[in-house]
């Protein structure tokens, strides 16, 4: 269990050496890339697990390897250090050309995105595009603050952000196969009001929407896991620990099946939201595609169970 100091105070200082150890856990070789000695990188290493209270090395032959919570740590400490280094590119005005960081839903990522920014890619190969999965707050969060051009969310950000609408996304109840409902055309959220569900945290739009369609049926459900990853949800749906209310996704678990909600209430809106002062020209001509599509193929956005 870790300490009582957030773990951010322990690991700020030392990025560089955590995320060094991921590439190579040889302390001596760490320690000589990260421009400090050994016994240093040693004692810093002891006093992170005394301090985290967890362990970071264990030993492997001759030599030592991150135990999981170091794995862990240290791809968080890289994503960190490539955070940090992007945020000051962009103020300093050294962003990669044709460069585009691009947010989204993960309910979103294995259709909606995948088809803009592969038709996009096609057009113009050369641009680069960094992704970054998250809550709609999140994205909105990393517009704001510069680390995200453009995000595909729901529902439209209020504030001083554009928007242009991509499609609509049903929601389904999501149950193990072999469930009494698995077989139906549709069912309503009052169905399982005596089944334990899993949810999304509150921080996503995609959970308040299910507890207001479970309201709308009268009851409030007993939410027996929370979890901020839909293949996570689907996985433990899959597992037969309960059903779920999600977003309806293409990329669905192998044990798991959508059934339509009946319900006029039981879909969202999405789009890409911007700022507009911010908006590169990369960050244009993804918009100009993605217009170019809506316009060609109307329905092309679509998630229907």
């Amino acid at each position: 269990m870790l300490n009582e100091m957030a773990a951010h105070r322990v690991l700020a200082p030392a990025l560089a050496q955590l995320a060094a150890l991921a590439d190579d856990p040889h302390i001596t070789r760490t320690a000589a890339c990260t421009g400090i000695s050994q016994p240093t990188l040693s004692r810093s290493i002891r006093r992170w697990e005394q301090q985290l209270g967890v362990p970071l090395l264990e030993p492997d032959g001759r030599g030592v390897r991150l135990t999981p919570e170091a794995v862990a740590l240290a791809g968080a400490a890289a994503e960190a250090i490539h955070l940090l280094d992007d945020a000051m590119n962009r103020i300093r005005g050294r962003a990669t050309p044709n460069s585009l960081t691009l947010g989204f839903l993960k309910s979103l990522g294995p259709t909606v995105v995948a088809e803009l920014i592969a038709s996009f890619l096609r057009e113009d190969p050369r641009t680069v595009v960094a992704h970054r999965e998250g809550s709609s707050s999140e994205l909105v969060h990393g517009i704001d603050d510069g680390t995200i051009d453009v995000a595909i969310i729901a529902p439209r950000p209020v504030g001083p952000y554009e928007w242009l609408r991509l499609g609509r996304q049903s929601f389904a109840l999501v149950v193990p196969v072999g469930h009494r409902l698995a077989a139906a055309n549709s069912a309503s959220v009052g169905d399982v009001r005596d089944e334990p569900v899993l949810a999304l945290d509150r921080r996503f739009d995609a959970r308040r929407r299910a507890d207001a369609l479970c309201a709308s049926a009268g009851f409030t459900p007993h939410v027996a896991l929370e979890a901020d990853d839909i293949t996570t949800i689907r996985g433990y749906v899959g597992s037969g620990l309960g059903v779920a209310i999600l977003p309806a996704d293409t990329a669905t678990a192998a044990r798991t099946v959508d059934v339509p909600i009946q319900a006029p209430n039981a879909w969202r809106e999405f789009g890409i939201a911007w700022r507009p002062e911010r908006l590169t020209r990369t960050g244009e001509a993804l918009l100009a595609h993605a217009r170019h599509l809506s316009a060609r193929y109307p329905d092309w956005a679509d998630i229907v169970v």
